[in-house]
């Protein structure tokens, strides 16, 4: 895993829009601040019996917003009424084909009681986006930025922080299926820089993204690459934190696989515009934008956010287990 530093506007394709709180956005799921109440976790909730009873102690607290979800709950196999609690990352065992109404049910309840932040779901815009009118990084640009990451991010409106979570908030979206991931900072204000934002990239074996993994003491080690702290300062730079249990993930393999379907097509397409005699001058632009769409193809992380993932899984690839997150909106921050 690379270590990354924290800190481009292109054309924008005409789409719907709707206003949230007076600003143009797409379509976004919107976190509500004034719900948090600091008592929805897995030590508020004592549960026995069936799962139905489970769920009354939790609606008893979170009131009407958890009403429209208990059928979806009621729906999960009795094994899995040991409790909302952090136990349940370990234990729950549910048929398969219910495990969506599972995710479904608790991510509305953490939409509706995590701190305020808005999740952005993301767009194909791979064949939407003016690749010649993208940003390119130069010489003099700083060291750990891509400037044409960054404009993709800007267009998705993946250029924000992500929701800061109570301990409990991040346990219940991992037992309703959202990925642990862990991030190690070198120092404080990379810690800190990340959590307000905006989130810098970094480039790693999966393109540009955010780098984090489920193993803790693989991001330890990077809070600490020369070994000089003790253990308390290497933990108060640790981040633990969860995508969203309905984040768009996908493989690394599955996303090279398409993506060399992608690029095979762009071949394709550079040599039938290549070989014209006496081209025009629209094809000879022509040609050059398929050239900068494969430049920008290039990078996986840059082909995945354009394809609206919010992260990758690199963990059957990479002996870290590595994620990359394209998209800082997805990820529940414990603090």
């Amino acid at each position: 895993m690379l270590v990354d530093h924290q800190r481009a506007d292109s054309r924008q394709a005409q789409r719907p829009r709707v206003v949230v709180d007076a600003h143009p956005y797409e379509v976004v799921d919107k976190f509500e601040s004034d719900t948090l109440r600091g008592e929805f976790g897995c030590g508020t909730v004592t549960v026995v019996g069936e799962l139905d009873a489970a769920w009354r102690s939790v609606r008893d607290m979170l009131g009407t917003a958890a009403q429209d979800y208990s059928a979806a709950v009621a729906a999960v196999p009795a094994s899995a009424a040991r409790g909302v609690s952090e136990t349940v990352a370990r234990s729950v065992e549910t048929d398969a084909a219910n495990v969506p109404a599972l995710r479904a049910a608790f991510s509305d309840v953490i939409a509706t009681t995590a701190t305020s932040s808005t999740y952005v779901r993301g767009r194909a815009l791979i064949d939407e986006v003016d690749y010649s009118a993208l940003p390119r990084a130069t010489g003099t640009s700083s060291w750990g930025t891509n400037p044409t990451f960054e404009a993709i991010q800007r267009l998705q409106r993946f250029d924000r922080p992500g929701t800061i979570a109570t301990p409990e908030q991040v346990n219940a979206a991992i037992a309703a299926g959202g990925q642990q991931l862990f991030r190690g900072f070198e120092e404080d204000r990379y810690l800190e820089d990340f959590i307000t934002g905006p989130v810098r990239p970094g480039i790693g074996p999966m393109g540009t993204g955010t780098y984090a993994t489920p193993l803790e003491e693989v991001a330890l080690h990077y809070t600490d690459p020369t070994h000089t702290h003790d253990l308390a300062t290497r933990h108060a730079r640790l981040l633990r934190m969860a995508l969203r249990p309905d984040a768009n993930t996908i493989t690394l393999r599955a996303l090279e696989s398409d993506r060399t379907r992608t690029l095979a097509q762009l071949d394709h397409e550079l040599r039938a515009v290549r070989y014209i005699i006496n081209p025009t001058n629209e094809q000879t632009a022509h040609y050059y934008s398929l050239l900068d769409k494969q430049l920008v193809l290039a990078d996986i992380g840059q082909y995945g956010a354009l394809h609206h993932w919010d992260a990758i899984d690199g963990s059957d690839t990479f002996s870290n287990k590595e994620w990359v997150v394209l998209n800082p909106t997805a990820l529940l921050i414990q603090r």
